[in-house]
Parts: C-alpha cells; sequence; structure tokens
C-alpha cells in the first residue's frame, strides 16, 4: 500500500508535507455516493427517531452525525471572546504542533506504546516532553461514506520535532538550528497500516493498557477484540501493510444495540467492560488467552451508557455515566447487577463522558450535552460537586484528567474547542464574565472535535481527533520552561568570539 493512498501530514500552519507521491484525491464517484448518502440520511432523520425508543438514542450517535453535518455558528460565546472577534494564532504557544489528515474522520483513537514506554506505563513513570523529536503509534477506527469502506488505522508518526520557533526566522541562527529544543526544520513522517473488511463504522476503540491489542464497538452492536501485532510489528520498521479482518486473529460479540463505552482494566489485564445505548454493561475476562463474556449483565441506568472506566487502585470497581444524568460507581464484588453502590445526580442532562483522576482516586470528572464539566469527591458522594464549570456553549465530547495530576484537565467539545484547566491555581478573578484564572489553554483549529487523550507516558502530549483529522500537541504550560528556553535566546543572541580574534585583539592592546 502506497503512503499517500490514505493519508496527509501537516505542520502547524497550512504547508502539507505529505507522503512523497503526492496529494489526495477523492473521485467523481465516491463525491455522488457521499452527496445521495447524505440527502438519504437528512430524509429518514426523522423516521429513525421516531422509531427508535427514546433511552436508546445515544447522544453520542447523533454527534456522530454531526460529522456529516455542519454545525451551526455558535450565536453566544461563553467567557472567552466576542464572536466577531478576530483570534491571532501564535506558534509560541505550543511547543509542538502536528497535523494528520486521513482518508476518512476516526471518532476515536489510543495510544500503542513500544515494550520502553509499556514499561514506564505500568511503573508509572512519566517523562517530560524535553528530547525531541518524539515518535507515537496510535490505532483508531473510521467512519467513513460507504460501510464497506471502513477500516481500522494503525499510524506511526515520527520525526515529530519542537515547531514553536518555527516563526522565529529572522532570530534563527546555524546554532540554533542545531539544537532542537529551538527548533527543526526535518519533516514529520506518516507511516499507515489498516485492517480492511469491517462492515459498518467505528464508534470506540480502545488499546489494551498500551498493547497492540484493541477492542472496539461497530455501528452494528459488535464489541470486537483485535490482535493488531502483526501491523505493529512491520510499523516499526516503516513498513507499511494492510491486512484483511479475517486475517488477524481477532473475536466478536454480539449485542443487540450499539455502544460507546469501553474500558480496559489497568490492574487486572484482560478485563474489559463495554456499556451500550440500552443501559447493558458487560464484564469480559481473559481466561487461557481467550475472552469471555459474563452471561449477566449489569442493568442500573434508566438510559443509554455513555462511558465507563475502572478505578485507577481497584481492580473490581468501576464507574459509569448515562443520558439518565447520573453517575454511577460499582463494586463487582457485591454482585449486585440491578443497583449501583454509589449513584450520583450528576447533571440535569445527559453525562457524555467521564474521568477517573489516576492520582487522587477520589475524584471523578463528568462532561455533559449542556457544555457543562464537574468533579465530583467520591468520599462526599451526596454533597455538590467540588468544582463546576461552564465555559464550553456545546455538549461535552472528551474529558481526561492528566496522568501525572491531580489538578489539571483537558475537556473538548463540540464547540469546536479544547480547553486545559488547572484547578491548583487560586482564583483571584472576581468577575465573573472574565476569563477563568483556572483556564490554562485553548486549543482551536479543529472541527467536530471527538476525543482527545494524553499520551499515558509523555504526560504533557496531546493528541485530539476531529472531522477534519489528528492534531498530536504540546502546549506552552511551564512557567520555568519559557524562562529557560527565553535564556537560550539570549545566549545564542551573544557574539561569539573565536579564540584567534581575541588573539589578534591582545597583541594589539600590547603594542599599544
Amino acid at each position: 500500500m502506497e503512503e499517500d493512498e490514505h493519508i496527509q501530514y501537516e505542520d502547524e500552519f497550512d504547508d502539507e508535507y505529505e507522503s512523497e507521491e503526492g496529494e489526495i484525491n477523492i473521485d467523481s464517484e465516491d463525491e455522488e455516493i457521499l452527496e445521495k448518502e447524505e440527502q438519504s440520511q437528512e430524509q429518514s432523520q426523522q423516521t429513525q427517531q421516531q422509531q427508535q425508543p427514546i433511552q436508546q438514542q445515544s447522544k453520542l450517535k447523533r454527534k456522530k452525525k454531526g460529522m456529516e453535518q455542519e454545525n451551526q455558528e455558535n450565536q453566544k460565546r461563553v467567557w472567552f471572546y466576542d464572536e466577531a472577534e478576530n483570534l491571532d494564532f501564535d506558534n509560541r504557544a505550543y511547543n509542538m504542533l502536528h497535523r494528520v489528515t486521513t482518508e476518512w474522520p476516526c471518532l476515536s483513537c489510543d495510544f500503542v506504546l513500544t515494550e520502553e514506554e509499556q514499561q514506564q506505563y505500568k511503573n508509572k513513570e512519566y517523562q517530560k516532553m524535553n528530547k525531541y523529536p518524539y515518535s507515537v503509534y496510535l490505532a483508531a477506527g473510521t467512519q467513513a461514506a460507504q460501510p464497506t469502506k471502513n477500516q481500522i488505522y494503525l499510524l506511526k508518526l515520527s520525526k515529530m520535532h519542537k515547531t514553536k520557533y518555527d516563526d522565529d526566522e529572522a532570530s534563527q541562527s546555524e546554532e540554533d538550528s542545531e539544537d532542537d529544543n529551538l527548533s527543526n526544520d526535518e519533516e514529520g513522517q506518516v507511516h499507515l497500516s489498516s485492517v480492511t473488511g469491517l462492515k459498518c463504522g467505528v464508534n470506540r476503540i480502545k488499546t489494551m493498557n498500551g498493547q497492540a491489542i484493541a477492542a472496539y464497538w461497530n455501528e452494528n452492536g459488535d464489541v470486537n477484540i483485535l490482535d493488531l501485532n502483526p501491523l505493529y510489528k512491520k510499523l516499526q520498521s516503516n513498513q507499511q501493510s494492510q491486512f484483511n479482518l479475517s486475517q488477524l486473529h481477532h473475536k466478536v460479540f454480539k449485542n443487540q444495540h450499539e455502544g460507546f463505552a469501553l474500558d480496559w482494566n489497568r490492574l487486572k489485564v484482560g478485563d474489559l467492560l463495554s456499556g451500550s445505548v440500552d443501559g447493558k454493561i458487560y464484564l469480559y475476562q481473559l481466561n487461557n488467552n481467550d475472552w469471555i463474556r459474563e452471561n449477566k449483565a449489569y442493568e442500573y441506568h434508566k438510559g443509554s451508557v455513555e462511558d465507563i472506566q475502572f478505578s485507577p487502585i481497584e481492580s473490581f470497581v468501576f464507574a459509569s455515566c448515562s443520558t439518565d444524568g447520573t453517575l454511577c460507581i460499582v463494586d463487582t464484588r457485591e454482585g449486585k447487577h440491578k443497583q449501583a453502590q454509589i449513584l450520583v445526580k450528576a447533571h440535569n442532562c445527559d453525562v457524555n463522558v467521564i474521568s477517573w483522576n489516576q492520582v487522587s482516586a477520589t475524584l471523578v470528572a463528568t462532561g455533559a450535552d449542556d457544555g457543562c464539566f464537574k468533579i465530583w469527591d467520591l468520599k462526599y458522594p451526596k454533597n455538590d460537586a467540588i468544582s463546576e464549570i461552564q465555559f464550553h456553549n456545546k455538549a461535552i465530547t472528551s474529558i481526561q484528567f492528566q496522568p501525572n495530576s491531580d489538578s489539571s484537565i483537558a475537556v473538548s467539545s463540540e464547540d469546536h474547542k479544547l480547553s486545559i484547566w488547572d484547578f491548583a491555581v487560586e482564583n483571584e478573578n472576581n468577575n465573573e464574565e472574565d476569563v477563568p484564572d483556572q483556564l490554562m489553554f485553548v486549543h482551536q483549529g479543529q472541527k467536530d472535535l471527538k476525543e482527545l487523550k494524553y499520551h499515558p507516558v509523555y504526560y504533557e502530549m496531546i493528541v485530539s481527533t476531529s472531522a477534519n483529522g489528528f492534531n498530536v500537541f504540546k502546549p506552552t504550560l511551564d512557567e520555568e520552561e519559557k524562562k529557560s528556553e527565553q535564556s537560550e535566546e539570549d545566549q545564542a543572541q551573544i557574539p561569539i568570539i573565536k579564540e584567534e580574534d581575541l588573539n589578534k585583539y591582545f597583541q594589539q592592546m600590547s603594542i599599544q
């Protein structure tokens, strides 16, 4: 498979640096098919909503359709800027920013880790991003215009250098360009392998603790567990490959309805949870190199299960959220499939996503359909949320605490913004209409943001997926790093005096 067949690689500007053979072209036949499908979806949308039970109409499913239709322009911005205000892009806001577009958009993605990174992840060893360039592997599932064109992607993004100083042509000297902490003109590289033979789109994909084994939800209601190691081994030496699903080891679990909630257990390798739009949650366990699903489902939610997550400190505990507005905590040792041990009425609308803090395990964040996100302390489940932020003005689509922090969190929304917050910052701003002090960063430029992921080891690195591709970036947040880089810049401006010139100067001084 040729490298340019499915992918483009872009820098933080619109200068695309691609695979060797050129740009992607969509032929007229594909365009006609896409137009016909869009018209058909518009005509049948109302009929489908009437036929389907309310509790089975997952909000995230309707967000998926938003990928194919443009959202209406925002009428009001909360806190940040006026609709008519023009925003200037500052390259120095990012230490690193790379963009990748694929043939089809992806609702979901997850990291595949190298053996060294897996060991660091297991030991909770986190690295600051200070040794460029970086390479990452990403697994993703597509939403193609035709069901049979859907694929599972495995991408290798390599030679990702710091891009912070790419604008500073006047201040770059030859010495600067040799130091990658300042800049590098070497182009990033993308290698892509894929799995074909899928019959429908992929709603959610999760890798098993960073290994090249992925679980994913299909639109037809299947939960699949797939071995991606044949693709991964080839990509390690930059060999691209394409496999049919039938050629790879995989297992399929049938369900009556589709779903989006999916999570692997970090503490008990092989344990998997899935949640579907009919409110059912199933537990899968690895037994003699094969996965077995429990016959009995957990059914305590009154609506679609939108997200699910295992506890970071107890392998038998998990959290889930639903369109019924609740956050629930379940202890599987209790054996109660119809009742959660903790139930929090989190929002007055659909709860779309959750994140369990990896450092302070009593903290759980929830993101809702009204653009609000909250942080809850499970030690006091009957109390109000300890933090509540109404910054985004459309539905929250993804949320995640920074892996090594109990106070930093990233949030994405249908309003095309990704915000980063630090609740360790004291609020000194008494004007509710101003930007909150805890707001550290806002990332924009992607349409219909669907999911964000912090890298499990390089904790400052974020990948976000949207209707127009992936962004891999590291924001400039560290004040000490800023000071260090400023010092490097100042030193770079000091002229270098060669020893022979210095000797000539001393000779002149002695003659006088």
